[in-house]
């Protein structure tokens, strides 16, 4: 190798001076061969003979290869980054190298086991960019003090970069559609286009290529609202990657730190303002807004239906001899009429709904726990009548101390005082039989008078509640209005004065 002065000496002295090749050589002492690139013009460059070794990664190129293989066998999503293998050797093996050398053992590794990726990828112009993209993610807020896993709809419109996000606390299809429900909503239309990943609420199995079986369901929303789906091919988040930046973009700004609330409803609220503020900014240095280039995407897309699609899942449950049926590891009432009879349930996203031959025989709001028990205290009353020892370490007991007001337990309490344990709890079930169907405000306001007055059978309970509303009372039962006035009457004492005069004869008055 020569240094750049001879390169320059050389090429100088044949092409200005005219010297030979040999000339030169016997002059400079250079290899002929030497002179000869020179000449042609090819500077002189450093080249190692062989690579140089990495002293430092030495010890540890087996330890990334192993973690590098075991990786073949995990999801995409779980394998090994550069800087966590960078992580790792510093925590586990005391490293003291740089990350950077760390990167590039780990690309020579992954190329010599083949998993280097290499794909090359088509710049796409953003003019020419239309529909959106969907996409799930994952976060944690803290509701009422418990912390709670939610999942995180992400929609993102492809040409202005508008986003929508909502918290829901599954990703079961019923939350999946409405995602998009408040989405168009929020848009004001209805994109030609929507991609996915190969998502259960939508796929039923991967085929070959682009083709796919789609859930019929799926088939049904998205004929309502006239979209096209794309889905990515497998492991090939990046062709949406616009959308899966939204879901770190999310998570980092709207859910970090942690949120606090008291419902889902709460945040969601917080995240809508947060999506709409974030119109106000400008995408990729651009001179307007993404507001602004939404108002121009939006000609593009297609009008709302008149009305939202219908949200409810329809499944067939047979209603076992606790008077439930169960969904999604949960129990929910039914009236006892219905025991092992078929039943068709409308799962919605916040209630459930059981119905017989069209009929609607229960409602319920849908929970999201395992193992919880949904009950309606009505479903039951008419049995507890025949079964009223079963009250006391009853569910139901359970769910009217946790669901309805204290007073009602407190009758509870009052009527077995005066009427002992069995007889009080069937004179309970049977005045509560009087409230069935009835203004739950009102059974909560009479019985609160029945407790102010000390008033328990079930018969005055019942005139409490005709005198409330108005209707005729029995003859010989206390109205409302009598009982306060009785209370409330202050009888004068007698003057005995006036017997002793009426003894001795004298004039009283």
């Amino acid at each position: 190798m020569i240094k750049m002065d001879m390169y320059g000496y050389i090429r100088f002295a044949h092409g200005k001076l005219g010297k030979s090749i040999n000339s030169i050589h016997r002059e400079t002492k250079k290899a002929r061969e030497t002179i000869r690139k020179a000449i042609k013009g090819i500077e002189p460059k450093y080249r190692l003979t062989k690579p140089r070794r990495k002293w430092v990664m030495g010890p540890y190129m087996e330890i990334i290869t192993k973690w590098l293989e075991e990786d073949k066998k995990v999801p995409v999503k779980q394998r090994h980054t550069a800087k966590k293998i960078y992580d790792r050797l510093v925590e586990e093996y005391s490293f003291k190298g740089a990350e950077r050398t760390v990167r590039s053992a780990v690309r020579e590794v992954k190329e010599k086991i083949g998993i280097l990726n290499n794909e090359s990828f088509i710049p796409s112009d953003p003019e020419k960019r239309h529909g959106s993209e969907v996409d799930w993610g994952e976060a944690y807020v803290d509701i009422k003090g418990s912390r709670v896993k939610v999942y995180m709809f992400c929609m993102r419109a492809k040409y202005s970069g508008k986003i929508f996000v909502k918290l829901y606390p599954t990703m079961a299809q019923e939350c999946f559609f409405n995602g998009h429900i408040e989405a168009f909503a929020y848009y004001g239309g209805v994109f030609d286009e929507l991609v996915y990943d190969n998502l259960k609420a939508a796929v039923q199995k991967v085929l070959r290529g682009r083709q796919r079986i789609e859930q019929q369901s799926f088939i049904s929303f998205r004929s309502y609202y006239c979209f096209s789906p794309q889905f990515c091919s497998p492991a090939k988040g990046n062709e949406k990657g616009g959308v899966e930046q939204l879901v770190k973009y999310a998570r980092r700004n709207f859910v970090t730190p942690i949120p606090e609330c008291n419902s889902l409803e709460e945040i969601n609220n917080k995240l809508l303002e947060q999506c709409l503020a974030h119109i106000m900014r400008q995408k990729n240095k651009e001179k307007i807004t993404i507001g602004e280039k939404f108002q121009q995407e939006k000609s593009r897309l297609l009008k709302l239906p008149h009305s939202p699609y219908n949200n409810y899942k329809l499944i067939e449950k047979r209603v076992d001899k606790y008077q439930t049926i169960t969904v999604d590891h949960n129990k929910y009432s039914a009236p006892y009429d219905y025991v092992n009879k078929n039943v068709v349930v409308e799962l919605g996203l916040s209630d459930v709904r059981i119905t017989y031959q069209s009929k609607l025989i229960a409602r319920h709001q849908r929970v999201y726990h395992r193992g919880y028990w949904q009950l309606d205290p009505w479903h039951y009353m008419e049995m507890l009548r025949k079964k009223s020892r079963a009250f006391k370490s009853s569910r139901i007991l359970t769910t009217i101390e946790e669901k309805w007001s204290p007073v009602v337990k407190e009758l509870w309490n009052q009527q077995r005082l005066k009427y002992g344990d069995e007889k009080g709890t069937k004179e309970f079930i049977d005045s509560l039989l009087l409230f069935k169907n009835k203004d739950y405000g009102d059974m909560i306001s009479v019985i609160e008078l029945a407790i102010e007055n000390n008033t328990f059978c079930k018969a005055s309970i019942q005139n409490l509640y005709d005198a409330l509303t108005e209707k005729e009372i029995v003859a010989g039962e206390a109205s409302v209005d009598h009982i306060k006035a009785i209370k409330e009457f202050d009888l004068p004492q007698p003057d005995v004065n006036k017997f002793d005069q009426l003894m001795e004869g004298q004039n009283a008055n």
